[in-house]
């Protein structure tokens, strides 16, 4: 049997194999971050989405009293939301909280500010905000 001269010289050495390994590990560590932060501004996205949602369901509740009581414009609104009063009902976001205003309560068109609050997944408050007008038509 003829050996190999160069058998000795096969393979990788230990420095070679440890620096790969580092080399792995920083490329896995960024790919880890970049997939975290990619989590966090989806879950904020979809937050932000519910959160609009859930603004619009109000105001679209408001517009079906409005048609259910033409002759009672604003006051039936009014009566249902108060100026700065709570909306109850959404809990889905955590801390969640749907605050309705309007910047005159006795003008037609009536402005309609419907604001959510809640704390996102880092513990930081956010806010969507929806407004639109009502006319009593």
């Amino acid at each position: 049997m003829v050996k190999n001269a160069n058998w000795k010289h096969a393979g990788l050495t230990l420095l070679e194999l440890t620096l790969a390994i580092a080399l792995f590990a920083i490329v896995l560590a960024a790919a880890a971050q970049a997939l975290i932060s990619y989590h966090s501004a989806l879950t904020l996205q979809r937050q932000r989405n519910e959160a609009v949602l859930h603004c619009r369901s109000v105001i679209s509740e408001m517009r079906n009293v409005r048609e259910n009581n033409p002759g009672d414009f604003p006051n039936a609104i009014l009566s249902r939301w108060p100026n700065g009063g709570v909306v109850a009902g959404f809990n889905t976001l955590p801390q969640e909280q749907i605050v309705v205003a309007y910047t005159d309560v006795n003008a037609n068109p009536l402005e309609v500010i419907v604001t959510c609050s809640w704390v996102d997944l880092r513990g930081r408050p956010a806010i969507a905000t929806v407004s639109t007008l009502l006319t009593d038509r």
